[in-house]
This record gives C-alpha cells, structure tokens and sequence, in this order.
C-alpha cells in the first residue's frame, strides 16, 4: 500500500497539519541566493536565466544561529548574508512545505518535492515545471535581480574552454556534433540574458506586454 502526500507551504508562523512521513526530523530553512548562482534551463521552447538557490538551516551554533529561549534565531545570520551580497527569500513565498515525522518533530522540505511512501520507504518525486516558474517569478517580481553580464561572461568563457580543447578533434563526426552544441549554447546564454534585462528595463506598461505572452511551463 502506497501514501502519495500533498504538500502545504509553511512560512513559519502558520500551524499545519499533514500525515506523519516516515523520515527524520530536521530543521526549517531559508533559501538564499548568490549573484553568481544561476543556471540556464529549458523551459518549453524558451532559455531562461534562472536563480539557483543555497540554504540557511536554522540550527542553533550552526553559520551564526543563535540559540534563545523561543528557539533557534537567524535574525543576525540572516543580516550577514545579504551584507555579504546574498539574497534572503522571504518564507512568506510560501516555499516551505512542513511533514510531521513518525520519529517525533517536523521534516521541512522544498514544497515541490512530493514525498511517496511505500511501505516504509518514502520517494521524492519534484514537481520541476512548477519549480521553475517559481524561480522565474522571483527574478520577474525584483525579489531577485537579473544576472550581471560579468556572470553570464565567466560562463561563457568556460564554455571557450571546453571548446579549445575539442578544436584539434573538430574533424571527428562525434566532436563536431559537441562542438556544433557547445556554439549554440554560448548563443542561447546570450540571447537569455538579453531577453531577461529587456523585460526588467522596460517601462511598467511594456514590461506587462512583453510578460503576459509566456505562457510556458516547464
């Protein structure tokens, strides 16, 4: 017999209840985001420059947690990070789904990691399509702004990289394919960040017009 849960966001104040997963406790998060951290992704027939995210867990003695009475407080980690340039998602996005444990306390997960348990083993299956369009309306909103082309630059000149070593195999049928590849990827980075700042720039009324087509979903 197999248990398929839904997942409910948690932002840290809200009580929610759901079925005990037979996993183990451990401790709510905050996700973060660097302005280096960001990945080109697919999404339908669209490149996009998504946001990739790190996480603060807030245990007590760990990356500047406090310990209080009330519990663990990132209050000052938190204050750290973004002078140190890092973005704090808020909880109040709604980011956070919460499972009680049949080992006691809560197991605080991505809420678009659905947990399957069969018997008592539990599979994560991630809803990706839902999870990208998450990512997106971050950097949409300005909760996270566009990469700078200095990022874009230090991933194309990788990609240079990968390109030189396979220029003296280029007559390879294998190699070229790679190498045909590498090329238009270095494009398509281009081309999204391009399309990213065009949105952002414009002004309030064209930015609704140029936003409303998309319509995508991973």
């Amino acid at each position: 017999m197999s248990t398929t849960f839904t997942p409910t966001s948690w932002t840290g104040t809200r009580q929610e209840t759901a079925p005990r997963l037979n996993v183990m406790p451990n401790a709510p998060f905050y996700l973060l985001h660097s302005p280096f951290a960001w990945e080109l992704t697919q999404m339908d027939d669209t490149w996009v420059w998504l946001p990739q995210f790190g996480q603060l867990h807030e245990i007590a003695g760990v990356n500047g947690v406090e310990s209080t009475p009330q519990g663990a407080d990132s209050t000052m980690s938190r204050m750290k990070l973004m002078e140190n340039g890092q973005t704090v998602i808020s909880r109040d996005f709604g980011y956070i789904a919460r499972y009680e444990t049949k080992h006691g306390g809560y197991h605080y997960r991505l809420k678009w990691d659905i947990p399957k348990q069969i018997g008592n083993k539990v599979y994560w299956n991630t809803d990706t399509a839902a999870f990208n369009e998450f990512r997106l309306s971050l950097v949409e909103m300005g909760v996270i702004a566009p990469p700078e082309v200095e990022v874009v630059l230090s991933k194309q000149h990788l990609l240079d990289r990968k390109i030189d070593r396979k220029l003296k195999f280029q007559h390879i049928p294998e190699v070229k394919k790679e190498l045909d590849e590498l090329y238009e990827l270095k494009k398509l980075m281009q081309s999204a960040y391009d399309a990213i700042h065009a949105v952002n720039d414009d002004p309030p009324e064209t930015k609704a017009k140029t936003t409303k087509p998309r319509s995508k979903k991973g």
